[in-house]
């Protein structure tokens, strides 16, 4: 669901989740919107995990389903992610309780799941392999595997910036390899919780 929020000056109209409009409107305590009467009154902010995240068994990264458009696979030379045989995962933002690592994002081009973190913005299959976009991305924060009570096991790739699983043989298509296996020589253990 999508919220329009109308912006004071002028007609520019800015869209937001309906979770980051009740983030933003739960700052200030009180909404009031007319028209379409949207009325909130909060004493605090509403914080909670993003679920409808998958696993792609074709390139083993993370991507979001939560939209028609289901990405940009490089296992599936640019064609849409799978969901067969996945769990229902579900992220915390920055913002919510508990320790991770953040600076987590999603991109709109493939819907997969990268590291923001450094200048390089990584390989995204949605983008001819170039890098990333965080347009419309919530800050994700992402947990050690040592922290328990989820499924361990997840990688970041240096080669692609994405969160992928290693859980398998199949080291998964990476953008950034030209298809070729994830590499987590620089990654932590990470692990992600189902709904």
């Amino acid at each position: 669901m999508r919220i329009r929020q109308w912006m004071v000056k002028g007609d520019d109209a800015m869209t937001l989740s309906r979770r980051d409009a009740i983030r933003r409107i739960g700052g200030t305590g009180l909404a009031v919107v007319t028209g379409s009467v949207l009325a909130l009154s909060l004493e605090s902010p509403a914080l909670a995990a993003q679920s409808n995240w998958r696993w792609c068994h074709l390139c083993e990264g993370l991507w979001f389903n939560g939209h028609t458009f289901k990405g940009a696979c490089a296992g599936n030379g640019g064609g849409s992610h799978h969901s067969d045989g996945s769990g229902n995962y579900s992220l915390l933002f920055a913002a919510d309780a508990g320790t991770g690592q953040t600076n987590w994002r999603y991109c709109h081009l493939c819907e997969g799941l990268w590291f923001n973190g450094h200048m390089f913005k990584g390989a995204c299959p949605g983008n001819g392999n170039l890098s990333h976009h965080s347009d419309g991305s919530g800050d994700y924060k992402i947990e050690s595997a040592s922290v328990g009570g989820g499924q361990s096991n997840w990688r970041y790739c240096h080669l692609c910036e994405g969160m992928w699983f290693n859980g398998h043989a199949f080291k998964g298509a990476c953008p950034g390899n030209g298809g070729g296996s994830h590499q987590s020589d620089e990654s932590g253990n990470y692990q992600l919780r189902q709904v």
